[in-house]
């Protein structure tokens, strides 16, 4: 078998299950051998085996592989003791990505027929893509409901590769003292996707209940130019918790769908509502976002995603 690094750039994310930041690159596992009398391979797990003499302590984060149920790709992942140290891994890879194709082996292991089977080890092909992003928010379905009040939102929900909210804090430190922008990627009803890059993106801290900082549209985006206006200098909101400038009543409940977001009064994007079945003529209810045409689209999924120099 080949494992090689995919062209995709290394992502951090906060495991809520076991409360530790993980730095992970994707992997494809390729067959590469003659098929065999004794029966069909399969890889079922990968061993990583580092290199030149580099020990787990010399990453300072726990290294190891996760494998597909199919056997066909997995994930390097570096289980880290601090953000910190992801973040300094990260940017590690970045700076030279053939770094970490020099650094580890990969013997992949699983079954010849019904045989339990070490596969030779390899080295990948190729190093990782050498830009980074971080996933904060993905809203795939309505199958895990936004509706979280101040304490969810702070903290996190869901599934980092599904539904999934990294959370307030966890937002707050990866990007506090750092030069970072904001990467929307949302797909309408009819399969459209758009996308958009914002500078100067940040927090303000939890005594200011998290207020947004962010900057101009990077020119080429599919949103409003004054979208960011809209929503730079707002307060994060829930439905337990309203901070927004609605005079009369609150924008989660009246255009949220009780979901937390920076609203003023209310939106010009909402990618934490309700997400609709079908276009509506009232989007801003649901799911939507203000298009570079000026004109509300509702949004059948997003990702949120942040890169920090």
């Amino acid at each position: 078998f080949q494992v090689n690094f995919l062209k995709k750039p290394p992502v951090i994310i906060y495991n809520i299950f076991y409360e530790k930041y993980e730095l992970e690159l994707d992997l494809n596992i390729t067959e590469v051998a003659p098929e065999s009398p004794d029966g069909k391979r399969k890889v079922t797990g990968l061993k990583v085996i580092p290199e030149h003499g580099m020990q787990n302590q010399d990453f300072g984060a726990t290294v190891l592989g996760r494998v597909s149920s199919d056997g066909a790709s997995g994930k390097l992942v570096f289980v880290c003791r601090t953000l910190r140290r992801c973040i300094n891994i990260r940017k590690k890879i970045i700076d030279d990505p053939l770094f970490i194709q020099q650094a580890v082996q990969f013997a992949p292991f699983g079954f010849q027929g019904p045989i339990p089977t070490q596969f030779g080890a390899v080295r990948s092909a190729s190093g990782p893509a050498p830009v980074a992003e971080v996933v904060f928010q993905r809203h795939l379905d309505n199958s895990l409901s936004f509706a979280q009040n101040w304490h969810g939102y702070v903290k996190g929900f869901g599934d980092p590769n599904g539904n999934y909210w990294m959370g307030l804090e966890q937002l707050l430190a990866m990007t506090k003292d750092r030069n970072c922008k904001l990467i929307y990627e949302g797909v309408q009803i009819n399969g459209k996707v758009l996308r958009a890059t914002f500078k100067g993106f940040g927090l303000h801290g939890a005594d200011e209940n998290y207020k947004l900082v962010l900057g101009d549209q990077e020119p080429g985006g599919d949103l409003w130019r004054k979208l960011a206006a809209r929503h730079n200098g707002m307060q994060f909101s829930t439905y337990d918790a309203d901070n927004d400038r609605r005079q009369a009543g609150a924008c989660t409940k009246d255009e949220g769908n009780n979901a937390g977001w920076w609203f003023n009064n209310c939106h010009y994007l909402n990618p934490n509502g309700l997400i609709p079945t079908s276009s509506h003529s009232n989007c801003w209810d649901y799911c939507s976002t203000f298009d570079a045409n000026e004109k509300w689209v509702c949004i059948k999924s997003t990702k949120l995603s942040f890169s920090c120099s």
